[in-house]
């Protein structure tokens, strides 16, 4: 009988056998139809036994070859039937295979350099018992001597069949892997492989890192990391960067377009190395990729990236202004392969001679829309003439570069701005493309009405409710530095551990507060927008913008500062009346959907600060619980032996609540006001048809009293705040509430209803209640000209503004007077 190998292993081929190859698919065809799933059968031709091995686990016996398949072997003859070969081994009986080995890992390899020397000794093995020699018998007694030893007294040895031995066979390290590690060591690799393997399963093949050309040292460097797959916008443009091409990028915020570009261009550096290690050993050469950021705190990030995926073989220096230049300075004459950095300190080392650019092989612009607009595109217009410059001076030694420009956006002019940066055949990856929602898909966007002079006495309570009580981190973004400055004092922002970058802070601080940022000593950063691009900081679970920014791509980018790598997040935008418009702009070009929801209520902020003691009793040992009984005693007699008050006392001097916190608006965040819904049993045209109805049912109540009259979204109610002051609650019997306003209750009647609101409902927007007037009327000689677009007013109910006409008529005659009252459009 020929050799039986496994079919991912080169089969033995005896001179005796006319069609080995044959009969080995036949063999393995019969063997996966046994019930009882084991290892491929492997050779069993060796004339000797081969010394014991360790077994990667103790739960199997060590294989020995089996004298009696010896002695088949050396029988059989080679044109043996496919049905007798098949029978004899569906007859076998196997052992447990090992799971581990089925693993796709460095197990793999072992198994397949044992099934080579396998493939190798059945060769020889087979010349041997053509001729039959007599040393054969002496090398089948030892066996069967040493099989007797080693398999455990429960099983026979006769019962074991080439199946099993071949399966044990390749289970075992060679002599210098066994010697050299241990068993338990091995048992760690192969559970951490099972572990990958299943990891790979449910990662999309496309994005596996065996699928591409990564160096070991990178390998370790992702995976020391937990990176076991690449994100899309990676996947994508890696062969195109590695290849030479140019390349424009745009992904969501969060989806790693830092490594999209930093991973190809480390490999492509490490290949070169390896190929010429004194090149990239020299002392004072030219860097050969340059990496180009708008802000400090990106241009360090980045750094990171590359300190980490380089592994020490490739070089990098980080070069940005507020830092001597003596350090800089130093790496440069020492000789690096990548520099990193902000357009203004890298145009002071071109023209001082330390930063050569002849050899530059990649220019990488990251957030490639803020470094090709007003402000640093006169920069990089420097940069990029010094580059070819150079180039053009270096002649034939000068190295060919490529582009590569990588943003979370792209406005419409940069496609024009583009070319005269990168090559005609660049390669667009447009992972976004035309899709509606622009921004992370995990990310919520809620906006809050405001007056600015509320703003700050609210945002504190903000975090506490949607921070996880203060325990999460937060980035507040403002317009200004001093604005910036003023929060930063803010007292509730402040107990939560606060700090403050902008342009005017010093850099070493800078660094300072966002190290701390990062490492969670500091919960909440505010910052202008040097932090609103690229910052990536996976913690961060609440964005807070105190205005709407002017533009849309700076809200795509300051929200993406939460939801990164496949985390939640929510980021809350405040908004004055006049400032709808730029939320629904926003909206329509982001694809964002807004929910307004009100300022935080007292309710809501209390059970924040009480649910974030639960997350605080782990770390209280048991202790000092004692050092508190006398304490909790005095609670306890306050209250007349009421535990629960007792406790509740005690979280209320914890929480600094000792009393009742002020009504508050969630209309426009005002304390003293609450906020009331009259639901109507029909749709209404506007808010003076219910204002007229409290008007007569409360004469009491003055127009000071009341405030942002406001319709509904279904046109079936009208929202408004009345001063708390004015507004009693009672409860009846049957635990329903009674509503007495001014003193007066309040009964249904007219299909009018009354509730006090604890969320907003959807509201009509107010941008389509403007109005224009009525032109004058002639003057008596010739007859006056049109009246003007009237300037719209809407007063708290809702009522369309009266405008007057502007416009004088003939050479006698004036304009009409007023304007009639504007019609909504």
């Amino acid at each position: 009988m020929v050799a039986l190998t496994r079919s991912k292993d080169k089969p033995a081929e005896p001179k005796s056998a006319k069609s080995p190859k044959k009969k080995v698919d036949d063999a393995q065809t019969s063997s996966d139809k046994s019930p009882k799933k084991s290892k491929k059968p492997k050779s069993e031709t060796d004339e000797t036994e081969a010394k014991p091995k360790k077994s990667k686990s103790d739960k199997f016996d060590k294989p020995e070859k089996d004298k009696k398949s010896k002695k088949r072997t050396a029988d059989s003859k080679p044109d043996e039937p496919k049905e007798q070969e098949s029978a004899k081994v569906k007859k076998t009986k196997t052992l447990k295979s090992e799971p581990a080995v089925e693993s796709e890992d460095g197990s793999k390899k072992k198994r397949k350099r044992s099934g080579d020397d396998t493939a190798a000794s059945a060769d020889n093995s087979d010349k041997e018992n053509v001729t039959g020699s007599g040393s054969e018998k002496k090398s089948k007694t030892k066996t069967k001597k040493a099989k007797t030893e080693t398999v455990e007294e429960s099983e026979k040895p006769e019962k074991k069949t080439k199946k099993q031995k071949a399966s044990a066979k390749d289970t075992q390290p060679s002599a210098d892997e066994s010697s050299a590690e241990p068993d338990g060591a091995l048992l760690i690799k192969v559970e951490e492989a099972a572990a990958d393997s299943d990891a790979d399963q449910s990662t999309p093949p496309e994005l596996l890192l065996s699928n591409y050309k990564f160096s070991q040292s990178t390998l370790d460097a992702l995976q020391a990391r937990g990176i076991k797959a690449l994100f899309p916008i990676q996947a994508a443009s890696y062969s195109h960067v590695y290849n030479g091409k140019d390349v424009l990028g745009r992904a969501r915020t969060g989806t790693g377009k830092t490594l999209a570009f930093a991973l190809p261009i480390v490999e492509r550096l490490k290949a070169e190395r390896n190929k010429d290690r004194s090149a990239f050993d020299r002392r004072g050469r030219a860097p050969r990729a340059l990496i180009m950021t708008p802000t400090r705190e990106l241009a360090l990030q980045i750094a990171r990236d590359f300190e980490c995926v380089g592994t020490g073989e490739i070089r990098h220096t980080c070069v940005y202004g507020g830092v001597p230049y003596d350090t800089q300075y130093y790496a440069m004459r020492d000789g690096v392969d990548v520099v990193i950095g902000t357009p203004g300190r890298l145009i002071d080392h071109v023209e001082r001679g330390n930063l050569k650019l002849a050899q530059l092989q990649f220019i990488c612009l990251d957030e490639a829309d803020q470094m090709l607009d007003i402000g640093f595109a006169d920069a990089m217009d420097k940069i990029l003439q010094q580059v070819d410059e150079q180039k053009q001076g270096a002649g034939a030694s000068a190295a060919v570069h490529q582009t590569l420009l990588f943003s979370a956006t792209l406005p419409v002019w940069i496609t024009q701005a583009v070319k005269k940066y990168m090559k005609p055949d660049k390669v667009t990856i447009d992972l976004i493309g035309n899709d509606k929602l622009k921004t992370n898909s995990n990310i919520g966007h809620l906006c809050v009405p405001s007056r600015w002079q509320n703003r700050t006495s609210i945002l504190g309570d903000i975090v506490a409710v949607y921070g996880r009580g203060g325990s999460g981190r937060t980035m507040i973004f403002v317009e200004t530095k001093g604005e910036a400055s003023e929060l930063g004092l803010n007292e509730k922002l402040a107990n939560m551990g606060t700090q403050v970058i902008h342009g005017d802070v010093q850099q070493k601080q800078r660094e300072v507060a966002m190290q701390g940022f990062r490492e969670g000593k500091f919960r909440v950063l505010v910052a202008t927008n040097v932090c609103a691009r690229g910052v990536d900081i996976p913690e961060v679970d609440l964005v807070i913008n105190c205005e709407p920014p002017g533009d849309v791509e700076t809200y795509i980018h300051r929200s993406g500062r939460t939801g990164r790598a496949g985390k939640s997040g929510t980021c809350i935008t405040f908004y004055k009346p006049q400032q709808e418009y730029l939320l629904q702009n926003i909206s329509r070009r982001a694809g964002v959907k807004f929910t307004t929801v009100g300022a935080p209520q007292p309710s809501e902020i209390i059970s924040a600060r009480a649910a974030d003691t639960l997350d605080q009793l782990p770390d209280i040992h048991p202790s000092v619980l004692d050092y508190f009984k006398d304490t909790a005693k005095h609670f306890l007699n306050h209250y007349k032996g009421d535990g629960e008050k007792a406790l509740c006392a005690a979280l209320a001097l914890y929480c600094n609540t000792t009393k009742p916190l002020p009504a508050r608006s969630l209309l426009t965040a005002n304390e003293g006001f609450m906020t009331l819904l009259f639901r109507t049993a029909n749709p209404i045209q506007n808010a003076g048809y219910v204002r007229a109805i409290v008007q007569r049912q409360f004469p009491a109540l003055t127009y000071e009293d009341t405030g942002g009259w406001r319709i509904t979204k279904d046109y079936c109610g009208v929202v408004v705040d009345i001063v708390s002051d004015k507004i009693e609650l009672l409860k009846n019997e049957d635990d329903t509430a009674r509503i007495l306003i001014t003193g007066i209750e309040w009964r249904d009647g007219r299909g009018v209803t009354l509730e006090i609101l604890k969320e907003l409902p959807e509201l009509e927007d107010k941008m389509g209640s403007s109005s224009y007037g009525r032109g004058g009327r002639g003057g008596a000689s010739t007859g006056g000209a049109r009246g003007g677009y009237g300037r719209p007013y809407t007063n708290g109910a809702g009522y369309n503004g009266s405008s007057r006409g502007g416009s004088f008529g003939g050479s006698r005659g004036r304009g009409a007077a007023r304007g009639g009252r504007g019609r909504a459009f």
